[in-house]
């Protein structure tokens, strides 16, 4: 317990400096959330067990209090119980510490599904503070059996159109989440190219078969490409610039991961130059704990929340 209590003072250190009327915006691979497999690879590998209820307890602290965070993507939620709807008792563990105005969506297809296996059937999913945002409607990207070379996503995307709370007025904040989880393991990069490029040559017929209209988007998630890695290109990058996307991690952003080296930048928020008004700074922020790192893992992840601050607007307000 003491350790609990040292890693929580260790990790308040790195609280982010949060302006006034606007939220915040995360995207957290959280490593196997009710499943088997964490620990595999990097620093603090090994096999780690399931979270219990203090590590719960330290991970809504770090939401409400180091990230101050609204609303989060986070990748890697594992289903328990699939036969009446889809469901994750860790989550809603980490819901009871979080308080009672979180709620959150789970994807309704993911890497089991497309696998063909119940065993590892994780889901990508979103979690939100409803006392500062509104979720307006959420579905899945169903890409089931598409491949280049191998299967695009480990998870398919899930959409999520939410509009900011302002307490007595009207607004018009509102956008677009596209949670992402492409597929690992490659030693080049065509394949999540060609998943980017089904993902936004889609989105705009998904979003009219939902009724949809909305300019300002943001893709997000754990992408399993690092630019800056000699074994990868910058192709889908670049593909997204022309089509007015810019991603929002750079290299001097540092690792999203824990490789042993901490060289693994993986994680991305790209966003279109619609939603760039709306932001604070046009730039992310990675969560970086000071405290040891195999023991940070434990707890939370062996990826690093990254996360955007955007404006919240009422009507009638101009830049």
């Amino acid at each position: 317990m003491k350790k609990l209590f040292l890693l929580l003072v260790l990790a308040a250190s790195s609280v982010f400096t949060k302006a006034q009327d606007t939220i915040t915006i995360t995207t957290w691979n959280i490593e196997h959330l009710g499943s088997s497999g964490r620990g595999l690879g990097g620093i603090g590998k090994g096999n780690l067990p399931l979270r219990k209820s203090d590590d719960f307890k330290a991970i809504a602290s770090l939401i409400k209090t180091s990230l101050q965070s609204d609303i989060i993507a986070l990748q890697e939620i594992a289903l328990s119980d699939t036969t009446n709807g889809r469901e994750s008792d860790q989550l809603d563990s980490l819901v009871k510490y979080l308080g009672s105005e979180w709620k959150y969506v789970l994807g309704t297809r993911g890497a089991g599904d497309i696998l063909g296996s119940q065993v590892h059937n994780m889901q990508n999913a979103f979690l939100w503070n409803s006392s500062k945002v509104h979720l307006i409607e959420s579905f899945t990207m169903d890409f089931e059996n598409i491949k280049i070379g191998k299967n695009a996503f480990d998870r398919h995307p899930l959409v999520g159109y939410f509009e900011a709370i302002k307490k007595g007025e009207e607004n018009q904040t509102d956008f677009l989440l596209v949670n992402v989880h492409l597929k690992s393991g490659q030693n080049n990069d065509e394949n999540h190219l060609g998943a980017m490029v089904i993902i936004e040559q889609n989105l705009k017929d998904y979003l009219k078969d939902h009724g949809i209209k909305e300019s300002d988007k943001v893709i997000l998630g754990d992408f399993n490409d690092n630019p800056y890695d000699e074994r990868y290109f910058d192709l889908l990058y670049r593909y997204m610039e022309h089509r007015k996307y810019v991603d929002l991690v750079t290299e001097d952003l540092g690792a999203t991961r824990m490789d042993d080296d901490l060289k693994s930048i993986i994680d991305h928020v790209l966003v279109n130059s619609s939603f760039k008004n709306e932001m604070v700074e046009v730039k992310a922020k990675r969560y970086f704990p000071t405290s040891d790192l195999a023991e940070w893992r434990k707890i939370y992840s062996d990826h690093f929340p990254i996360s955007i601050e955007v404006k919240v607007r009422k009507d009638g307000d101009v830049d």
